[in-house]
């Protein structure tokens, strides 16, 4: 064996660039979710993947086929290699270059992004959003809605003002034409 050709090989091995050939998402309680790597002529074994929090705290979000990665293998092993997702592609370019700004793009086409120089979060979705909070939710500031709502459950407003079509519907509003007793009211006013 040529011990110099050896130590080459390791070192070579130690950082490798390449893209994810395959992703196995795991099976809970069986497997863990692993990827194999093609790196110029050399396809890995089954790796795992570093991801963002793998703690009490953990995250989801496995890497796809073609994405690039770098392999870390310590001592040049790549059989404990670990493939450390991710590098961007001119075919994979950011949801954004601005830096001052923090987002996350996924395939169908929703865009999460937090504009920190102007302190707005937006969500742009294709679809819908569901919340599911038995302690309730709260808002603070205005809310602006432009679409059809439906609701179900009772309405309670504390102060403030209520108008449908400019008209006060609230609990101060008034009637016009309508003489004491029995009969109902018209329209508020």
């Amino acid at each position: 064996m040529n011990n110099a050709a050896e130590i080459l090989r390791l070192i070579q091995n130690i950082v490798r660039l390449g893209s994810i050939a395959e992703v196995d998402h795991g099976a809970p309680g069986e497997r863990l979710p692993c990827v194999r790597v093609k790196s110029g002529e050399l396809l890995t074994a089954w790796l795992p993947w570093a991801n963002g929090r793998a703690g009490e705290t953990r995250d989801w979000n496995p890497p796809t086929k073609g994405e690039q990665v770098m392999i870390l293998s310590p001592g040049g092993d790549l059989a404990n290699g670990v493939a450390m997702p991710s590098l961007f592609q001119l075919n994979h370019q950011p949801p954004s270059n601005d830096p001052g700004k923090v987002a996350r793009e996924y395939p169908d086409g929703a865009l999460f992004e937090y504009d920190h120089a102007r302190s707005v979060l937006r969500i742009n979705l294709p679809g819908s959003i569901e919340i599911h909070a038995p302690g309730g939710t709260q808002w603070y500031g205005n809310i602006d809605h432009t679409g059809d709502m439906q609701r179900a459950g009772s309405y309670d407003q504390s102060g403030g003002t209520h108008t449908h079509n400019g008209k006060n519907t609230g609990s101060d509003h008034a009637h016009s034409g309508i003489q004491s007793g029995p009969s109902n009211t018209g329209g508020p006013i």
